[in-house]
């Protein structure tokens, strides 16, 4: 009867063992799924905060263009300068430094187009030097050129 009950003992042991190795198998994988899923995680959310900050410096250049050419249409404004100063002081308050601009038909008649066009050289934060070391031209892969254009007719 002993050497039954010792026999069931061993086998009870040898199973908890290999239950055990199989444990620490499954920890194993978890932590290798997640140091493959992460950095992909964490790419993607990179990305995502990058696209947004882009989106939101191009509604910053449109809403200065179309300020600027309200400022442009009144009939007191006859100067590119006054339209300048006031697209360039728009930009600056949202930190936005370079830029472009060009306005056109502020010294026309009533009734004429006057168009203030803006041009943004924008550069991705944090997903610009991943793709500089990934290129090989002499192109900036990590800077994008994000423009507006406003139209309205003068006053």
């Amino acid at each position: 009867m002993r050497t039954i009950h010792r026999v069931v003992q061993r086998r009870r042991q040898g199973a908890r063992r290999a239950a055990g190795r199989w444990r620490l198998g499954e920890a194993g994988q978890a932590l290798v799924e997640v140091a493959i899923a992460l950095p992909i995680l964490l790419a993607l959310l990179v990305g995502i905060f990058e696209f947004a900050r882009a989106y939101n410096v191009q509604q910053v250049i449109t809403n200065a263009a179309r300020e600027g050419a309200r400022e442009a249409v009144l009939p007191s404004v006859t100067t590119t300068l006054a339209v300048e100063g006031v697209v360039v002081g728009r930009l600056l308050d949202a930190g936005i430094v370079t830029s472009t601009v060009t306005v056109t038909g502020v010294a026309g008649t009533t009734g004429n187009p006057v168009s203030v066009q803006i041009s943004v050289p924008y550069k991705f934060t944090f997903i610009g030097p991943v793709l500089d070391m990934l290129s090989t031209g002499d192109n900036d892969p990590g800077t994008i050129n994000l423009r507006s254009t406003s139209t309205m007719r003068k006053e």
